[in-house]
């Protein structure tokens, strides 16, 4: 069984470097190592090509955001499996080697495994993604027949499939044309969902990956700043609808009218129109919510910019003074 490794990455030279060097530490080595370099102006790949010579392969294209170097990645490698490194982030050094180990044990219809993920904060916490929702992976590997049902997808959590902590099938990820979308958020949460509603899933409880959250990262990293853009709530809207569609309405009728007023405020913002858009709230059913927030769509983007400026000025106002 042949792994690809992947890694994206966009002017992140200082950081790029930790992460490769976390694949090549790995106790069963992977069989290639491809990093998409998305257009950055930094030296990164000149750094890497002189740095690790013909242990990495560059691929070099225009900005096209994280989901579309994530294509490109898909795309170029050759593995059966790939395996997905964010640049600020680093694997375990037997990551490869455990999740290969599940890989030889589970059914041919699972497409997914996923490991724990310990995350790095300033504070030095050590929390994971697996304490912090709950999940309990109590059999090794643990296959999960219904992923929508029985892993966590609220976006607001952290969830068991981020990218850096799996093994995916390549051929699943082209069938389903995931990252084709080249989405520059949330491109990991549609990815996991169109996955889960077509193949199982199975999870390890070992922690695979380091996944980093310092301040060091805040103005350049998108698990920061790209939670209030239009692709993050397009993600949200797009995935929710597919699971609504696949598993009955449930949770994910919630999840999806939650997702379509959350963009059409990020609109609104703009000066966009949204009428239109906030009839989407009604597709998988009606709520008082859905009702008040479209009244208020009625009334244009005007009435949401005011409203926002009205938050802002009270948030300032009342906020603590720095000691």
């Amino acid at each position: 069984m042949k792994v690809s490794a992947l890694i994206t990455t966009y002017n992140r030279r200082k950081y790029v470097f930790r992460a490769i060097e976390s694949v090549l530490a790995q106790t069963v080595p992977v069989d290639e190592i491809i990093v998409i370099d998305d257009g950055s102006t930094d030296g990164t790949a000149e750094g890497i090509s002189a740095r690790f010579d013909s242990l990495v392969r560059v691929v070099r294209q225009q900005n096209t955001g994280l989901g579309g170097a994530r294509k490109r990645g898909v795309e170029e490698a050759k593995g059966e499996w790939v395996a997905f490194l964010d640049d600020d982030d680093e694997w375990m050094p037997d990551r490869n080697e455990l999740l290969l180990q599940a890989a030889s044990q589970v059914p041919p219809e699972v497409a997914w495994i996923f490991g724990d993920a310990q995350l790095v904060t300033d504070d030095n916490h050590q929390n994971t993604i697996y304490g912090n929702i709950g999940l309990v992976v109590n059999r090794n590997p643990r296959v999960i027949h219904d992923p929508l049902s029985e892993l966590v997808w609220r976006f607001d959590v952290g969830r068991p499939t981020n990218l850096p902590s799996g093994l995916i099938r390549r051929s699943a990820l082209l069938q389903l044309r995931c990252f084709s979308e080249c989405l520059r958020h949330s491109e990991d949460l549609l990815a996991g969902l169109q996955m889960a509603s077509c193949y199982s899933f199975a999870a390890i409880p070992t922690v695979v990956t380091k996944v980093y959250r310092t301040s060091d990262l805040a103005r350049s990293s998108l698990e920061f700043s790209g939670r209030s853009s239009e692709d993050h709530y397009q993600a949200r809207l797009t995935g929710y609808a597919l699971a609504a569609r696949t598993a009955g309405h449930g949770p994910w009728s919630d999840f999806f009218a939650d997702s379509v007023r959350g963009l059409c405020k990020c609109r609104a913002a703009d000066g966009l129109p949204i009428r239109k858009l906030a009839l989407e709230q009604f597709r998988f059913g009606t709520s008082f919510r859905s009702i008040a927030f479209f009244g208020a769509a009625l009334l244009g983007p005007r009435f949401f910019q005011a409203v926002f400026l009205v938050k802002r000025t009270w948030r300032a106002h009342h906020r603590k003074p720095k000691s």
